[in-house]
């Protein structure tokens, strides 16, 4: 029975439940998810960007040309970085959101850092040393009763 279907004969369908994750389901994830946001605050506000990434050795590491904006304006500097993964059709999906300090390198690539999709030199290194990781699942209301490393939100 589609949703609309549903939603004629009177039957609401259940709806997803939204429920927490730990830190270990997150860092999981995270090393799934290839592309997300670094998120920054510039003199005009939050700059949101998205980026190709890579987690390594308890950091998330992103490379960028060493003359864009993100490598000028994020060293030292608190950031955000948000990745998720959404299936519209069943309103399902997860959310990590990773805060902490950034780091910009000036060095060859590391082995395991992401390949960036877009074309150019990517000689800079973007290391985040996480202080909080976080993250939230929209699952199916039997999904989220039985998935592990999730609490109710």
């Amino acid at each position: 029975m589609t949703t609309t279907q549903s939603r004629q004969s009177g039957h609401e369908p259940e709806r997803p439940v939204l429920v927490d994750l730990d830190e270990g389901t997150c860092w999981g994830l995270l090393e799934t998810a290839g592309v997300g946001r670094l998120v920054w605050v510039d003199a005009d506000g939050p700059v949101a960007v998205p980026v190709n990434v890579a987690v390594s050795d308890g950091a998330v590491v992103i490379r960028t040309a060493a003359y864009s904006a993100m490598a000028r304006e994020v060293d030292d500097s608190r950031v955000a970085l948000e990745v998720d993964d959404l299936d519209h059709e069943s309103r399902t999906g997860w959310s990590v959101l990773v805060r902490g300090v950034a780091r910009v390198l000036f060095e060859p690539a590391p082995a395991d850092a992401p390949t960036a999709w877009p074309t150019g030199s990517k000689s800079a290194t973007v290391r985040i040393r996480p202080t909080r990781v976080t993250g939230r699942r929209l699952a199916a209301p039997a999904t989220a009763r039985t998935t592990a490393g999730t609490q109710p939100s």
